[in-house]
């Protein structure tokens, strides 16, 4: 059960990623509500988005997005595990969640976001790191 657990974790990292993949298919302004402030900021003073764009962006994000993860969460843990009661509920969803929390982490923000250029925003290149310590350290 541990192992099956653990697979649905990473099962729910792989969406995060897809839904990452999805959001910078046609640049990294795409996913720009993911960002600080200043660069959004920056994006909108050069032209290359508006605070409106970014708003949609993030609540279509969130209606789409939490909602998902959440009903997969819920599907793994009650639907395929048959899980019952608190703790046996409890253990599933916070290991999940937490294999997913690792992906985040360490693939997609220590590794996919600081050490390659797909999310590089041209001309915000100065207000790197994007994510950073502070924002590592609340994850």
């Amino acid at each position: 059960m541990l192992l099956q657990v653990i697979l649905e974790g990473l099962g729910l990292g792989a969406l995060l990623i897809l839904v990452c993949a999805t959001g910078i298919r046609k640049g990294a302004v795409g996913m720009v509500h993911l960002y600080s402030p200043a660069v959004q900021q920056r994006c909108v003073t050069l032209g290359l988005t508006t605070h409106e764009k970014i708003k949609r962006n993030s609540l279509l994000f969130k209606a789409v997005c939490i909602p998902g993860y959440i009903g997969y969460v819920l599907v793994c843990v009650y639907g395929i595990n048959g899980a019952h009661g608190f703790a046996a509920s409890f253990w599933q969803l916070l290991l999940i969640l937490s294999v997913m929390n690792l992906i985040d982490r360490f693939l997609i923000d220590g590794y996919w976001v600081e050490h390659t250029n797909a999310w590089t925003i041209p001309g915000t290149e100065d207000l790197k790191p994007y994510i950073t310590a502070k924002d590592k350290q609340k994850k």
